[in-house]
């Protein structure tokens, strides 16, 4: 079981030629209401690439019954631990992205605000489980991690990185396992923490980083190697919504599986790559074959 913590969100997005200057407007050229929130889209893709995942994420009373939650009833993806905050929305994602397949987000955070609140679930993570921190409360997750210190655990701050202190970040990096980052925010961490190097950050006790770079691909670092991954490049790009989240999926379904890292990283590779090819995270969400065919040309 892969349990996935962070934001379940109903995502707008809006497709524009150029961002407006302040005080102006540009006109929408698309327009779609989608399925979204990190915790989300990362649990979504796991389960359709044939791995048991479970929830943890505050949700409104306008998700019970909805769609978004018919939808994950489909794909298999556990929702115990999924709260529902009486007299609250749902978290939205209004994401505007440019022909350039630049993306801003203005996001509410609605039900996801009781994160500070919400008391931890019980869980029972054995050898073969693993716990993935997708976004969130800053404060929440460092409970969640205190409370399964011998679980492995994977971290993707994402968007909610400005949200960690220094203090923050270095009591996360120091009881993870595995750190999951953009280019961009791994700049953001190493400004904030003081240092240089991606590497650097293994002197936390990490037993890896992994630093995704869109088009460029992606790389590995261990303390033992570092490994270096092109991005599929065959595929259609349409919108670049959840490619991260669904990159950190095919990498852990494929770990949890027992496969090598560069084996790991060319399954991340091949999932976001299906992403891309239509507007949402969980639009065209691959099976394992299908991925892993992708994966086998990189």
């Amino acid at each position: 079981m892969i349990y996935v913590a962070g934001h379940i969100a109903f995502d707008t997005l809006i497709y524009c030629n150029r961002f407006p200057n302040t005080n102006s407007a540009v006109p929408i050229t698309g327009l779609y209401d989608v399925y979204g929130g990190a915790a989300g889209n990362t649990a979504a893709a796991i389960a359709r690439l044939g791995m048991p995942s479970s929830l943890i994420a505050m949700v409104g009373e306008d998700f019970d019954n909805s769609d978004y939650d018919k939808w994950l009833g489909e794909l298999g993806v556990e929702t115990a631990h999924v709260k529902v905050v009486k007299n609250a929305y749902t978290p939205r994602a209004y994401m505007p992205v440019d022909s350039k397949g630049n993306q801003i987000s203005f996001f509410y955070w609605g039900a996801s605000g009781a994160f500070n609140h919400m008391l931890i679930p019980r869980l029972h993570p054995g050898k073969e489980d693993m716990i993935h921190i997708a976004t969130g409360s800053p404060d929440f997750n460092r409970k969640l991690v205190s409370a399964y210190q011998k679980a492995m655990i994977s971290f993707d701050p994402g968007y909610d990185v400005i949200l960690y202190s220094k203090q923050d970040l270095e009591f996360m990096l120091q009881r993870i396992d595995i750190l999951f980052v953009n280019e961009h925010e791994s700049a953001f961490i190493l400004k904030r923490l003081g240092k240089k190097a991606p590497k650097s950050l293994l002197s936390y006790g990490l037993e890896m980083l992994v630093v995704t770079e869109g088009a460029k691909g992606s790389k590995v670092y261990t303390k033992k190697e570092e490994i270096q991954i092109k991005a599929y490049t065959k595929a259609k790009y349409v919108d670049p919504t959840g490619a991260g989240d669904s990159y950190r999926a095919g990498f852990l379904a494929a770990f949890m599986k027992g496969k090598d890292l560069r084996t790991c990283a060319k399954m991340g590779s091949a999932v976001a790559s299906f992403i891309i090819e239509h507007p949402g995270a969980q639009a065209c969400l691959p099976t394992w074959d299908q991925a892993e065919k992708r994966a086998k040309g990189l």
